[in-house]
């Protein structure tokens, strides 16, 4: 197919296709965007090593609420728990993964993905007493 067949493809499909190097710049974040958003294309490189330590704390922090979940799932499934059980721990998962995301989400900053990851481990730990309390 010949660039010009496939520039008509493209522009009868409604699609944009910028073929030069030249990227548009991103727009200027306003608001919480400004501190929760992916890094754009023009924002520099998060460094590697704080990278790997993130998702490793993530990881353990993945692992170990996966183990409590399990457990979690059978004692619900054998009808050992009190009512209250399953919506907190729903509401501790998911305030546990919020803030990990969170942490994830403000990669460009210096401390924040830190504290994050810090206080996506108090629900985790909640999970951890609420699962040993109850079960």
């Amino acid at each position: 197919m010949s660039e010009a067949e496939e520039m008509s493809l493209a522009e009868g499909l409604g699609l944009r296709i910028q073929r030069d190097e030249v990227r548009e710049p991103s727009p200027t974040p306003t608001g919480m965007a400004r501190i929760f958003r992916l890094p754009g294309w023009d924002d520099p490189a998060p460094p590697t090593t704080r990278l790997a330590a993130m998702c490793g704390w993530a990881a353990v922090l993945g692992l170990v609420g996966l183990a409590i979940a399990i457990r979690g799932f059978f004692a619900v499934l054998g009808g050992s728990v009190p009512a209250w059980y399953e919506p907190a721990m729903a509401a501790v998962g998911v305030t546990g993964i919020g803030l990990t995301v969170g942490a994830f989400m403000s990669v460009q900053r210096r401390l924040l993905p830190w504290l994050m990851l810090a206080a996506a481990t108090i629900p985790l730990i909640a999970a951890v007493i609420l699962t040993v309390r109850t079960l």
